[in-house]
C-alpha cells in the first residue's frame, strides 16, 4: 500500500473533511454485527468494516490482564499464529504497550512515539516486525467497566513508506468504544443463548476463571460473600464450581453454572425463596416452566390435574410471580426437581 493509494479519511491540510454518511453507515453495521452475527465471524467482519475508515493490512485484537501481565484471548487478522511467540520476550520493555497502557481509551500512533530509524534498530523490530512485516502500528486499549481487564485493538501496515495519520488516529480512538461495546454484545448474546435471561445477577467468565461481563449485581453479590475480594479472578471457592455445568447453593444464594466453549454463563439467585417451596411443588413448577402441560405433569407425578393447578398457585404465591415466564426465570434454566 502506498500513500497514494490511501483513502483520504479525515480533515487533515489538503484532504477533504470525514464522509460522515460513510462513518455513520460503519457505525450502524458494527452494532449491526454485535446484534446478529456469530461471535466467530465478528471479529473479521467488523475489521472489515474498520478498513473502510482507515486502510490496514493486519491486526491483533484481544484481552489481557494487568496484574499478572498476561495476553488471555487473542484474534489474528491476516497475521501468522507465530507473532504472539515472537512477541512474548518483549511484552515487559514494549515501549508501544506501555504507552497504551498508560493511556487507556486514547489511540497511540507508533509514529508519535519514535522515528522509523530508532524504531528499525530494536530488538523487537528484527525479531517481530521483519518476520510479519509490522512496519507502522496504529492501537488503542480500553479498561472494561467490570472486569477491569484489558482489550486492546492494534492495526498494522506492512509499507514502511505509509504511516498512520494522525486524523486516522483521531478516527480509530471515535470507533473502538462502539468497536467494544458491539464486542461485549456479541460475547453476552452468544452465552444467553438458550437461557432465559435476563437475571440480576449474572456474568460471563471464561473458563480460567477471570470476569470477562457481569452486572452490578452479580460484583455486588461476590463481594458480599468474599470481602476481601478485588480484581478480575474470581475468588478460588467460586472458580471450583466453573469445571461443571449445573447449580450449587452457596450460602443463602444458588449459583447456576452453564458452560458454553471456552466460556461460563453464571447467575444467581437467592435459594430462600426456592426453599419455601415443598419437593413435589419443585417438582411440578419445574416441569411447567419447561413447557408440560398440567395434564402431562399429572400423568408423569400421578397427580390429578386439580391437583397440578393447585400446586402451581401456590408456587406462584411463594415465589411472588404472575406469570410462566416469570416462573421459569426464577426456576432458573439448570433447576432440576428436588
Amino acid at each position: 500500500m502506498t500513500p497514494a493509494n490511501r483513502r483520504a479519511t479525515a480533515a487533515e491540510p489538503g484532504s477533504p473533511a470525514w464522509d460522515l454518511r460513510l462513518v455513520s453507515r460503519v457505525l450502524l453495521e458494527v452494532h449491526r454485527a454485535g446484534q446478529e452475527l456469530p461471535l466467530a465471524h465478528f471479529p473479521d467482519e467488523v475489521l472489515g468494516l474498520v478498513r473502510q475508515l482507515i486502510p490496514f493490512d493486519s491486526a491483533w485484537w484481544g484481552n489481557a490482564a494487568a496484574e499478572p501481565m498476561e495476553i488471555h484471548r487473542l484474534h489474528l487478522h491476516n497475521c501468522a499464529d507465530t507473532i504472539l511467540q515472537d512477541y512474548a520476550p518483549y511484552i515487559a520493555d514494549d515501549f508501544f504497550r506501555a504507552a497504551l497502557i498508560a493511556h487507556p481509551g486514547v489511540t497511540v500512533n507508533m509514529a508519535d512515539l519514535t522515528t522509523r530509524e530508532d524504531f528499525v534498530r530494536t530488538p523487537m523490530y528484527q525479531a517481530v516486525g521483519v518476520p510479519h512485516h509490522v512496519e507502522w502500528s496504529l492501537g488503542t486499549l480500553l479498561v472494561e467497566p467490570v472486569s477491569s481487564l484489558q482489550e486492546f485493538l492494534t492495526l498494522w501496515r506492512h509499507d514502511p513508506h505509509s504511516p498512520f495519520s494522525e486524523a486516522e488516529r483521531q478516527c480509530k480512538e471515535m470507533l473502538m468504544p462502539h468497536v467494544a461495546d458491539a464486542h461485549r454484545a456479541a460475547r453476552r448474546r452468544e452465552m444467553l443463548d438458550g437461557t432465559r435471561a435476563p437475571h440480576t445477577r449474572w456474568a460471563v467468565v471464561d473458563d480460567r476463571g477471570y470476569l470477562r461481563e457481569a452486572s452490578p449485581g452479580f460484583i455486588h453479590w461476590v463481594r458480599a460473600q468474599w470481602p476481601r475480594w478485588q480484581g478480575s479472578l474470581l475468588p478460588d471457592a467460586l472458580r471450583q464450581n466453573l469445571q461443571q455445568a449445573g447449580q450449587r447453593d452457596t450460602g443463602d444464594s444458588r449459583l447456576h453454572v452453564i458452560t458454553k466453549g471456552a466460556f461460563r454463563y453464571l447467575h444467581v439467585q437467592d435459594a430462600q425463596a426456592l426453599d419455601q417451596l415443598s419437593p413435589r411443588q419443585r417438582a411440578v413448577a419445574q416441569q411447567y416452566a419447561q413447557g408440560a402441560t398440567h395434564a402431562q405433569i399429572a400423568e408423569a407425578m400421578g397427580l390429578s390435574p386439580a391437583t397440578v393447578r393447585n400446586h402451581l398457585a401456590t408456587c406462584y404465591r411463594k415465589l411472588s410471580v404472575n406469570n410462566k415466564a416469570e416462573l421459569a426465570r426464577r426456576m432458573g434454566p439448570l433447576a432440576g426437581p428436588a
